[in-house]
């Protein structure tokens, strides 16, 4: 049978290994699984074996760091392949990986580099030897530096085929210390490895690829990362011209030129890892133009918030690239692939970019917003039986907990009755329809509406739970998930006519009745910046936006939040921190700052984004209607839809 995407599906040679699809498995790294151990542990081997099974033709495993002396760092790797005794534990990931007919690649990576004194002290290495942006003093390269450096690559080069890998991929993007040598803003050296000429920008590049091949010589495939242009949003740094000319003179030592973009240490980290700001596959420009290249001649591979197979499949067949990579996108859900060609798209997970698998910096542990299995592949057949006995569930409320309660339980074989007393599903999600850069969301939404149908849930909208009603349906067990309200906070006037809830604004916004106003929202968090930039961009409001804290989004991930602060600020949406609002008047809001002054913003609006309460004690007056009873979502605590989605997936697995 013809699959629906045969450009995907085209199974493609690359030396002598064939690869059965064009879909790899990028370097999402998943080091908050680990509790530091060198090796991958079970819970790290099941996640990468989820992906696998899930169809993707190679699995990049992340990552080895390769500075081999620094200090540890909880957010980064801590595998080390160089020690024998971890080779068992790395030849069972691979093994695993094989077994679904998948390829296994090792990424190897440094942010820094460090050196061993004679006097045995440490030193912290950088490309000029300039003091880092917190003053540690660091010295210069010097060649012995980077020839050992490259030795080291060759030695995890020989330990990654002892270990069963069939790939390397080399890390020589995004601003990594590798790739800061063949950036003419930041290598400022006048030796010869300095950036005045090509050769002399790749000569650390060479080394270490020369260094590999030395060691296993085509018995592993190279994949080479490197950013398609050094700074995508100043334009500062070398272009995608200058890409392609270093692309040519790599491509004799490696195998497959892997193209992203950007650099942390110029701000376009959140284009690397595309937030919901920007279109899905926004980087695949950069791999065709190396592509479309005469003088190139090995494969190339594309990425950039990918999701979408009809997309790919357009991009494989018009020539923009040979090879798709995909993180976010089979983190969500690790089956995408296999569902692709089974011709089941419509049951992939949609990723809504919130990148909390990123959030290496406060997150707990790695998992995701929409998938509540991912890090937790080894424990959960033990927390939860295989099957249950069927019973009748009620959920009330069709929100995101609502629905995800929903898919769950029917999933798991149980009778399952939405109520939803509006006239739609989505609950706190409806905004996202209306929102340009919330599509994401939107179609997660979707995915949850279109699960609910084929899983055969019965729906019933413009229902109003009531104790009446719940007790003839004599169910098994009830989840509530009837969300959250508004906090008013105690502030003078805040109950006045100029005062419209954060939820009711979208409303208002549908029939443009607050086009061209001056607004003020009353609180910075994330609904509160998200409603402000949605208000300025789509109904041309002048907004304000004013927050106790000193920091606003400060609940959101890095990335995001310093993608929407500059989405606000290029949307001229003014954001004042440290400012506390002490009254609500007919003509605008007084605010009062740190200091103790006290100013005032005319408006003709204020919007309330002052946060929400869960409804719990208008939940618990069903808990007495069925044997079994949860309070699931906002409605338990408010929050997000990780938290929304995870509580609902609990609840239904202890059904």
């Amino acid at each position: 049978m013809e699959p629906a995407f045969p450009h995907i599906f085209n199974p493609i040679r690359i030396g002598n290994t064939f690869f059965k699809n064009r879909i790899w498995a990028a370097p999402g790294g998943m080091h908050l699984l680990s509790g530091g151990e060198p090796y991958p542990n079970r819970e790290t081997l099941l996640y990468y074996a989820k992906k696998a099974e899930g169809g993707a033709a190679v699995i990049t495993y992340s990552a080895q760091n390769m500075d081999l002396l620094g200090p540890k760092n909880p957010g980064m790797a801590q595998d080390n392949i160089f020690d024998p005794q971890n080779h068992r534990f790395f030849s069972r990931l691979t093994e695993t990986i094989h077994a679904y007919d998948a390829k296994a690649s090792l990424e190897l990576l440094a942010f820094q580099y460090h050196r061993r004194e004679g006097d045995g002290s440490l030193s912290q290495l950088s490309l000029n030897g300039e003091p880092l942006e917190d003053g540690t003093p660091t010295k210069a390269f010097t060649r012995e530096d980077l020839e050992n450096i490259a030795q080291s690559y060759g030695d995890a080069a020989e330990a990654a085929l002892r270990c069963g890998f069939d790939l390397l991929l080399i890390h020589g993007g995004h601003g990594l210390c590798l790739s800061q040598f063949y950036s003419r803003v930041r290598n400022l050296r006048k030796d010869e490895f300095g950036a005045q000429t090509v050769e002399n920008r790749l000569r650390f590049a060479m080394m270490i690829l020369d260094a590999i091949r030395s060691r296993v010589g085509g018995r592993l495939l190279i994949e080479y990362r490197i950013s398609g242009e050094e700074d995508p949003i100043g334009h500062r740094g070398y272009s995608v011209n200058d890409c392609i000319e270093m692309v040519k003179l790599l491509q004799e030592k490696i195998d497959i030129a892997h193209i992203s973009t950007g650099s942390f240490y110029n701000g376009s980290d959140y284009i690397a890892h595309p937030t919901e700001f920007l279109p899905h596959g926004c980087n695949a420009g950069y791999a065709a133009a190396v592509k479309a290249c005469p003088d190139i001649h090995i494969p190339v591979l594309t990425l950039g918030a990918f999701q979408e197979p009809e997309q790919i499949e357009s991009i494989l067949e018009k020539g923009g690239a040979d090879l798709v990579a995909m993180s976010r996108g089979l983190i969500s859900d690790s089956h995408r692939v296999e569902k692709w060609r089974r011709g089941k798209t419509e049951e992939a997970i949609p990723c809504i970019r919130c990148l909390h698998c990123l959030d290496y910096g406060r997150a707990a542990t790695f998992s995701c917003s929409v998938n509540p299995t991912v890090g937790r592949e080894w424990e959960l057949p033990f927390l939860f039986p295989e099957k249950a006995t069927p019973k009748k569930l009620l959920v009330i409320g069709g929100g995101p907990a609502g629905m995800q309660a929903a898919i769950t339980a029917s999933g798991r074989g149980h009778q399952v009755v939405l109520l939803e007393k509006e006239a739609q599903l989505g609950g706190a999600l409806c905004f996202s329809r209306q929102v340009s850069f919330k599509g994401d969301l939107s179609r997660f939404l979707d995915w949850q509406i279109h699960m609910l149908s084929r899983l055969g849930v019965e729906v019933r909208l413009s229902c109003q739970a009531t104790r009446e009603t719940l007790a003839r349906e004599q169910a098994d067990a009830i989840f509530c998930a009837i969300g959250a309200k508004a906090l008013i906070p105690p502030v003078p006037g805040v109950e006045g006519k100029t005062v419209i809830q954060a939820r009711d604004a979208y409303l208002l916004a549908r029939e443009h009745r607050l086009r061209g106003k001056r607004l003020v929202v009353l609180g910075g968090g994330l609904v509160g910046c998200e409603t402000a930039l949605f208000l300025s961009q789509e109904e041309n409001c002048r907004v304000t936006v004013v927050e106790r804290q000193e920091q606003a989004a400060c609940e959101d991930t890095e990335l995001v939040r310093k993608a929407l602060l500059e989405q606000l600020s290029a949307s001229q949406v003014t954001v004042l921190t440290g400012s506390l609002c002490t009254a609500v008047t007919d003509r605008g809001i007084r605010y009062r700052v740190s200091s103790g002054a006290e100013q005032d913003i005319p408006c003709d609006a204020v919007i309330l984004a002052a946060g929400m309460l869960p409804r719990q004690e208008d939940a618990e007056v069903f808990r007495d209607l069925a044997p079994r009873f949860s309070v699931i979502g906002d409605c338990q605590r408010a929050s997000n839809v990780r938290s929304a989605v995870r509580t609902a997936f609990y609840a239904a697995m202890r059904l």
